[in-house]
């Protein structure tokens, strides 16, 4: 993990829901931080969870800094740093529409449109395409040596994935081209334009919507038609940038039978897709259980003071439980272990990066703590 987080500038932390994709991602960025470097943890999640385990209230688009006292608790010290931000779908459309249009009346135009605003809010794949976009304007700046970024569950991290290349190719099809065309003489949208099937599936969604909707989605098409092809450069750049060297992908997970095969499904996704993917992290995983056996369990109960009232009967019986208690966990440890060992034989030359399961929740700056001392721990 060291090595990771030092020779890398983005890593993306993806995985199934409830694998502990929120703690891995703050936990490398304390080890970052700790090891020197300039740090941002960043999630697409609206939920609050980043910003619960890092102490920042309100967390939004703009890079917070953490409280001197959280930095202390963590660990945390000059020349390193660690700051976190949430990814605002709206405002990150709204900077590269800001960025691509000259014209501040067209750009007005544009951000005012009702269809710009549903889009940006609305379409699927939007909040993943606009972590893209805030990943790119992040990492042109310079601004931090590593970027680590929380996504929600493992479909929507393929949406990440996806959104750069669905988007360029939406925008390099003939019929949004051929759409989105117009004579310079033209200062309005015509149904004239279109085919007759096309023309007709418009007049019919204009006695649904609305008129309003017909005249909205003539006033996007005229205006965007200029910025289509900033929109797909950017989209190419992305998928640039997503592959290569210095960004990893890693596939947090459970070690459960279908956590496992739910991250094979991935890594295979991410292989085609020409990702690098930096590694598996396996959280929550049992230590093998010590003593099990029941004889042996109560000698160890009859030698403890606070017991010393017992009669051999109830140590008989406590022996016997935590024997069953003993058996149990052993089942699961197997159980983790042997759905491991698939893993590194379906996925050879990842490494597994294990993090053993804690006595509580990792629901405050102390049980942070302990997660990224165990990265640290781990070369």
């Amino acid at each position: 993990m060291k090595r990771l987080v030092l020779g890398k500038q983005i890593l993306v932390c993806v995985g199934p829901g409830g694998a502990g994709k929120t703690t891995a991602a703050a936990a490398l960025g304390v080890l970052a931080a700790r090891a020197g470097r300039r740090t941002l943890v960043c999630t697409i999640d609206p939920a609050p969870r980043l910003a619960d385990a890092l102490g920042v209230p309100d967390l939004g688009p703009e890079p917070r800094s953490l409280a001197s006292e959280t930095n202390r608790v963590l660990g945390i010290g000059p020349p390193g740093s660690l700051q976190a931000a949430r990814v605002d779908t709206g405002c990150a459309f709204d900077r590269l529409i800001g960025e691509q249009v000259a014209d501040s009346v067209l750009r007005a135009r544009i951000l005012a449109n009702p269809l710009y605003r549903q889009m940006t809010a609305d379409l699927t794949g939007a909040p993943e395409y606009a972590a893209t976009l805030f990943l790119f304007d992040l990492q042109r700046q310079r601004a931090y040596d590593l970027i680590v970024l929380d996504t929600p569950p493992t479909a929507n991290a393929l949406d990440f994935l996806a959104t750069p290349h669905r988007l360029a190719d939406a925008i390099s099809s003939p019929a949004l081209q051929w759409l989105a065309a117009r004579s310079p003489k033209a200062r309005r949208f015509s149904l004239q334009r279109l085919s007759v099937g096309g023309a007709l599936v418009l007049r019919r969604a204009g006695k649904l919507l609305g008129s309003q909707f017909v005249d909205d989605l003539g006033a996007f098409l005229l205006d965007v038609r200029d910025v289509l092809g900033a929109f797909l450069a950017r989209a190419r750049e992305i998928e640039a940038m997503l592959r290569r060297q210095d960004v990893g992908f890693l596939l947090v997970l459970s070690p459960e039978t279908a956590a496992i095969n739910e991250a094979l499904y991935m890594a295979g996704q991410l292989r085609a897709a020409g990702t690098p993917l930096a590694g598996f992290v396996a959280n929550r995983v049992f230590p093998a259980p010590g003593m099990v056996e029941a004889d042996a369990l109560r000698a160890v109960l009859a030698a403890l003071p606070a017991l010393a009232d017992l009669s051999a009967v109830q140590l008989e019986a406590a022996a016997v439980q935590i024997a069953e208690l003993g058996a149990y966990l052993a089942h699961i440890t197997h159980q983790q272990q042997k759905e491991l060992a698939r893993l590194a034989a379906q996925a050879p030359g990842v490494p597994i990066t294990r993090v053993p399961l804690l006595p509580h929740d990792v629901s405050n700056l102390e049980s942070l703590k302990a997660v990224a001392d165990c990265f640290g721990s781990m070369g």
